[in-house]
């Protein structure tokens, strides 16, 4: 297929196509002639850019997205980190509005300085984090982290978590594990995830009453962890590889405490949740080992 035919089907022009070649997005066969050919596949990867593009993806954004297996996942992210470039970009357009009627500089230089002070914790964070790291900070913390930093000691504590999750060596995953955890993260919504926390959190608000609609349940589930079958599941490759990643990278040293200190909220649920962990201990002893 020729580049003219290409446009007419994809709507983009000659020179939008040669610049997302020039960017790597796309590779046409080149003949000896220097005319530019283009398969079935080009022509379904030009379409889905001209899409994105259309949806304001800028081109970094579009080959993350062209070159995941698992693209859903990384537009789940994109989709949050815009969500929250929206918000802080309509509170902006406010204050221009504010400087257009006030006409006075220092003011609305005070307003924007307070907008940056209210920016919340979990946004601060998944605007330092585009990707893995802050999908992970979403799922496990961000219900703790919808306040901004108030004082100099949680100021402290967030420079020791971005330090720490900059500086971290990315974790090996198993290439068989990869696609189990790759639908793990895209499964999770933030209405699930909500829900979920809510359960958890009833859990180490009643233990006992938690421990007797469901003691039958957890002694099973108890019993299935000392088998062969689970010593040789993915899932337990999955739980001691995390387990091992958390000993030796400074997780629960450095990490966990930074995060007890910066919110006062997870540091409250950290403390339910030791203290559900130790009166399971006393109903089920191996648990301790795990």
């Amino acid at each position: 297929m020729q580049i003219n035919e290409v446009c007419k089907q994809t709507g983009l022009t000659k020179k939008a196509i040669e610049y997302y070649q020039n960017k790597g997005l796309i590779s046409p066969i080149i003949k000896e002639n220097g005319y530019r050919e283009f398969t079935d596949d080009n022509l379904e990867q030009l379409k889905m850019i001209s899409l994105l593009r259309r949806l304001d993806l800028s081109t970094d954004e579009i080959r993350e997205v062209m070159e995941s297996k698992d693209k859903k996942s990384v537009l789940i992210m994109i989709k949050q980190e815009k969500q929250i470039q929206a918000k802080a970009k309509l509170a902006r357009i406010e204050l221009i509005e504010e400087l257009i009627r006030e006409e006075d500089m220092y003011k609305v230089q005070d307003r924007i300085n307070l907008l940056e002070q209210q920016t919340t914790i979990k946004e601060k964070l998944m605007m330092a984090f585009p990707g893995y790291y802050g999908r992970y900070i979403s799922i496990h913390f961000g219900q703790f982290l919808n306040e901004p930093i108030k004082t100099e000691e949680q100021n402290r504590m967030y420079g020791i978590i971005v330090d720490f999750l900059d500086n971290i060596e990315s974790i090996q995953i198993p290439e068989e594990l990869q696609p189990i955890l790759d639908k793990a993260n895209l499964d999770i919504e933030d209405e699930v995830l909500e829900k979920l926390n809510q359960n958890m959190q009833a859990v180490y608000d009643d233990f006992e009453t938690y421990w007797k609609n469901n003691k039958d349940s957890i002694i099973e589930y108890a019993e299935f962890k000392k088998s062969r079958e689970y010593q040789d599941s993915m899932m337990a490759q999955q739980m001691n590889l995390f387990r091992k990643f958390g000993e030796t990278s400074g997780y629960y040293d450095i990490f966990i405490p930074a995060m007890r200190k910066l919110s006062p909220a997870y540091d409250k649920y950290y403390e339910k949740m030791l203290e559900a962990n130790e009166k399971l201990i006393q109903k089920i002893p191996d648990i301790e080992k795990w």
